[in-house]
């Protein structure tokens, strides 16, 4: 019989997190029974998954609401669930509920330093952590940072932590981008328009690189979120009306990202991102700064790293690419992800880590 496994998200918007958690449902839907329970209405990424399951929202009020509490233990009595799997800090205080629920396997899964400041030394929220973890049984992080940072903050036991790293779908070899010089080149950016992803930073390093670049070049900002209405002034500020495009969610994130020159994460913290291997899955080159956890997957050998916050750098490491495509970057790019991190290695570890959960702290 299969496990029944429910997921406990705050959303499955659009986002790198429901990103993990969709691969996750489809490579392992033949061994294991997946539900989904969200703490709000944000549904995006359902459309994606491949089998029918259980989908149930919380409605959680903002702020503090204990009846959010209430409806969950209602709801896994319901399910009678073998596993809970949370995600990031919005949902870490409910193993409480999953605990006098009677859930026997609790499952708590960190993409980031979620509620914190970019440091993850909120004490407020690490005392939440702290106070949380003695009633999970397995703790799994995404970056070796992020495991440093749940050791020595958090406090969680070695025994308990699990590196299991990013997956995504990606095939034995890639298609070519075939350009003639002088067509437009178009470099292109996912996520959410948050502060710490800093597309700001990005649209004024655009505004340098239309000035400098020899063919006509175009920026596609894929995502939503508060940031938008300001990342949008800041581009009819610069005069970039006409080569800076905000496409707002998008499910065909792959086609996009086969279409463009080069991708750009200019974010100040990343643990793990999902699309920089989607990007180098389907042989796209890539430039990011060199923040949180990415130098712990990848290195300068398939990436161009450029300083946080450094306009000027990021600029010219964005011509760099549309000038000239770094082949042997991006072909050794696309090798590391086939052999280390496919959605298959990623679901292994995880089923792993289901049928040998502890259950004891």
């Amino acid at each position: 019989m299969k496990k029944k496994l429910v997921h406990l998200v705050y959303s499955m918007g659009c986002g790198g997190l429901e990103k993990v958690i969709v691969n996750l449902i489809n490579g392992t839907h033949e061994k294991v029974e997946h539900v989904i329970i969200t703490l709000t209405p944000e549904f995006e990424m359902i459309d994606v998954i491949v089998p029918v399951i259980d989908v149930f929202c919380l409605e959680k009020r903002p702020g503090k609401d204990l009846g959010c509490h209430l409806r969950l233990y209602k709801l896994l009595k319901q399910i009678s669930p073998d596993v809970i799997n949370t995600y990031n800090f919005g949902t870490i205080e409910y193993h409480v509920t999953a605990f006098l629920a009677g859930v026997k396997l609790r499952v708590h899964s960190d993409h980031g330093h979620g509620g914190d400041a970019q440091d993850g030394l909120n004490k407020k929220n690490n005392l939440i952590r702290r106070v949380s973890s003695f009633f999970i049984h397995d703790y799994v992080v995404v970056s070796q940072d992020l495991m440093d940072w749940v050791t020595k903050i958090v406090k969680v036991k070695p025994h308990r932590l699990h590196l299991i790293q990013n997956g995504v779908e990606v095939q034995p070899s890639y298609t070519a981008l075939e350009k003639a010089p002088a067509q437009e080149k178009v470099v292109c950016t996912v996520g959410r328009l948050d502060p710490v992803k800093n597309q700001s930073l990005l649209i004024r390093a655009f505004k340098e690189l239309v000035d400098k670049c020899p063919v006509p070049v175009k920026l596609k900002i894929i995502g939503d979120g508060s940031e938008r209405s300001k990342l949008e002034s800041l581009t009819n500020e610069l005069n970039l009306q006409e080569h800076v495009e905000f496409l707002g969610y998008r499910e065909d994130i792959r086609h996009q990202l086969e279409q463009c020159d080069v991708f750009v994460l200019s974010s100040h913290y990343e643990a793990m991102p999902m699309t920089i291997l989607e990007t180098m899955a389907v042989g796209r080159p890539v430039v990011t700064t060199d923040v949180g956890g990415i130098r712990h997957f990848i290195d300068d050998s398939v990436v161009s790293f450029v300083e946080p916050d450094n306009k000027e750098m990021l600029a010219c490491e964005i011509l760099s690419c549309v000038t000239t495509f770094p082949a042997d970057k991006v072909e050794k790019a696309h090798k590391l992800v086939f052999d280390k991190y496919s959605i298959s290695a990623m679901a292994e570890r995880y089923l792993s880590v289901y049928s040998t959960t502890t259950q004891s702290t």
